[in-house]
């Protein structure tokens, strides 16, 4: 008999060991109303649900899994099979643009490409032995594979290598200066339910362990909405700043973690939860 809903994750191994995914407590809430979910890590043969939830902790979803919007009655995520950061970054640039300002470099996969990488280490028995034998030979291996975000002072200061290395891409820093504090959104969203957090960091880097407030922002901006409507996105995250008055993304993400300890800080982010459970038990229903 088909579950009430099927979903499809990169990796069950992955997947079941973590507690880090916001999914994870939404599809609790689901089995508390009665609903049963089966995960799965490739595509279903038979037997499908009526709804389908895509969660690919990948930048690039797998062409197997390309088809499920068409093969299920209705789909979250279900056509959002790429968060690549060419598909909608406004501040790229290249060795000999003008711009005097500072830079950042960072991955054009999400994560610094850290999914990808988990991903292809715990595919099977053997892929887990070679990377438990490359790490015991060299340490380093991983940091060099997703390397970190850097922030220069300007282009001139970029490490040549860096143009040469195409898992990699330079941007302007949104601001003009690196005076911190600095202020940057979150909108997070599930079908039709939805947060904007303003949040305020000690770091240019905007590193979690920096964050000094968060707090409910104000209306979403109409370029932030864009870019979720082209990268068809129905569950996730777009994280953004504001200078001009414009929205400026600088991040999209569609497998949106979760921290317990900033759900008890924040109320209204408890509220948004239970908003996002509600919105999809009434999906999963139909």
């Amino acid at each position: 008999m088909p579950a009430d809903l099927d979903v499809y994750v990169e990796s069950l191994g992955n997947f079941r060991s973590g507690r880090e995914y916001s999914v994870q407590s939404l599809l609790s809430h689901l089995q508390q109303a009665g609903m049963t979910v089966r995960v799965l890590d490739r595509p279903a043969r038979e037997n499908l649900a009526p709804a389908a939830l895509l969660h690919i902790d990948l930048t690039e979803v797998p062409q197997p899994y390309h088809d499920l919007a068409q093969r299920y009655v209705r789909t979250i995520n279900g056509r959002a099979l790429s968060i690549h950061r060419h598909l909608y970054s406004s501040l790229r640039v290249s060795a000999g643009d003008s711009h005097s300002g500072p830079v950042i470099v960072k991955t054009v996969l999400n994560s610094r490409g850290r999914p990808e990488l988990r991903w292809r280490q715990y595919r099977n028995p053997w892929t887990r032995a070679a990377h438990f034998a490359r790490k015991t030979v060299d340490p380093g291996y991983k940091a060099r594979l997703c390397p970190p975000y850097r922030v220069y002072d300007n282009l001139a200061r970029v490490p040549a290598q860096v143009w040469l290395d195409d898992r990699l891409m330079v941007e302007k820093f949104a601001f003009d200066s690196l005076e911190l504090p600095i202020v940057k959104h979150r909108y997070m969203f599930l079908l039709g339910a939805e947060v904007n957090m303003r949040q305020v960091y000690n770091d240019v880097l905007c590193a979690g362990s920096k964050i000094l407030s968060n707090e409910e922002g104000g209306a979403i901006p109409e370029e932030v909405r864009a870019v979720r409507q082209r990268l068809h996105l129905d569950f996730g995250a777009i994280d953004y700043f504001i200078v001009d008055g414009k929205g400026i993304i600088v991040d999209a993400n569609k497998t949106v973690g979760s921290n317990p300890e900033w759900l008890k800080k924040n109320r209204f982010r408890q509220e948004f939860d239970d908003r996002m459970a509600a919105a999809l038990i009434e999906f999963v229903r139909g």
